[in-house]
């Protein structure tokens, strides 16, 4: 989206309106635009969470993202299309590629905490504002699939694709823009919601206080959720910490969004990281260890060929390098040491380590490296 629209946006989400209608709960509808207009309260303001992503930006003639409400529900229709930039795949770390999805998803709109905790099936547990699904941390064979497998297994926007296509995350997505830059200063801001209608945040409760981290009965339970009197029962990620992103349904989750979701049984996942792990540590060394947001930065890595063990890695500089969502634009390589250069907008947000993704094109072979936790964004 051009800066002066995410601005005008920016600037409609922050006022809400009068002439929204109330569909149910903290929703309401806004009549008289192109595409419909949703608003979310949250908190203390009223917020259009959805407009900035209801874009074709795989120019298919289709919006990613598509809303309309039925009695009980916000109805999203989705094509599961990032609009972030992703690593290419298949690459040398995941065989499977992105394909347009059909999703059609039902969010209660008075979502409703539940008696007993309903299990996490295996696909999508929940959607972020882009249309793009949360899975629950756990790959096809059962092992936590954030830190029990190769940094490549998920790109530096913390996603992949699976066998079918369908692009998803596992863990918090840093390259999700709110549409509100979290800065960590204040409660972070929705980043998507879970089947049983509950709100997602970012990392943060207060200023610079993650909520992760609360005590004295604001701590998040094991779904990752807690309560305030101003937004009622919702959930966080957890950066770093297990399960990332919800740990369970803590509401009644609406069974026609997963097959699984009415066969699952009770109770919040546990961590299993047990297994063979794939990883491979070509990139040893990043610096520096942050940069300042608004303006053009340069990133040095150093990497190390001999720990390669998914074949050699190619002597010339890598065709693309990428930052959470920040891709290089210009690479420069000499011997072991790459130079990136990416601009980093003045409305980034801050805070959060991110993921590094190097690649060596070679005709239709992606040779494909990362490193996980290296760069993070300050004022």
């Amino acid at each position: 989206m051009p800066r002066l629209a995410a601005l005008a946006v920016a600037a409609l989400l922050a006022a809400g309106t009068a002439f929204a209608e109330p569909v149910g709960g903290r929703w309401s509808f806004e009549p008289g635009h192109d595409k419909p207009r949703y608003l979310f309260r949250d908190g203390d303001q009223t917020v259009d969470l959805f407009s900035y992503h209801q874009s074709d930006s795989n120019s298919d003639g289709t919006d990613e993202v598509r809303l309309k409400h039925e009695p009980g529900f916000l109805v999203i229709e989705s094509q599961g299309w990032p609009n972030h930039p992703t690593a290419t795949f298949p690459n040398s770390g995941n065989p499977n590629t992105i394909r347009v999805q059909e999703f059609t998803f039902r969010l209660p709109l008075e979502p409703r905490k539940a008696a007993e905790i309903t299990r996490l099936p295996m696909g999508p547990i929940g959607v972020a504002l882009n249309g793009v699904v949360f899975f629950n941390p756990f790959e096809q064979g059962g092992m936590n699939a954030v830190e029990g497998y190769s940094e490549v297994w998920l790109d530096s926007c913390c996603g992949h694709p699976q066998q079918t296509g369908v692009y998803h995350y596992h863990k918090y997505p840093t390259c999700v823009k709110s549409p509100f830059a979290d800065d960590g200063k204040q409660h972070s801001p929705v980043i998507g919601f879970a089947f049983d209608g509950f709100p997602i945040h970012g990392p943060y409760e207060s200023d610079g206080v993650m909520a992760m981290d609360l005590t004295d009965g604001r701590t998040l339970d094991v779904c990752n959720g807690h309560e305030d009197a101003d937004r009622g029962y919702h959930y966080h990620v957890t950066p770093g910490r297990f399960p990332y992103v919800i740990g369970g349904y803590r509401g009644v989750p609406e069974p026609s969004n997963n097959r699984g979701l009415r066969r699952m049984g009770t109770g919040a996942i546990e961590d299993n990281a047990e297994g063979e792990s794939r990883m491979e540590a070509v990139v040893a060394e990043v610096r520096p260890g942050s940069v300042a947001r608004g303006g053009r930065r340069e990133i040095t890595l150093v990497l190390d060929p001999a720990r390669a063990s998914r074949g050699p890695i190619p002597g010339e500089k890598p065709s693309w390098v990428q930052f959470g969502p920040y891709e290089a634009v210009d690479v420069a390589r000499e011997g072991d040491v790459v130079t990136a250069t990416i601009d980093v907008p003045e409305d980034a947000s801050l805070g959060m380590l991110l993921d590094c993704h190097v690649e060596f094109a070679n005709g239709r072979h992606t040779r494909a490296v990362k490193k996980n936790d290296v760069l993070r964004i300050v004022e």
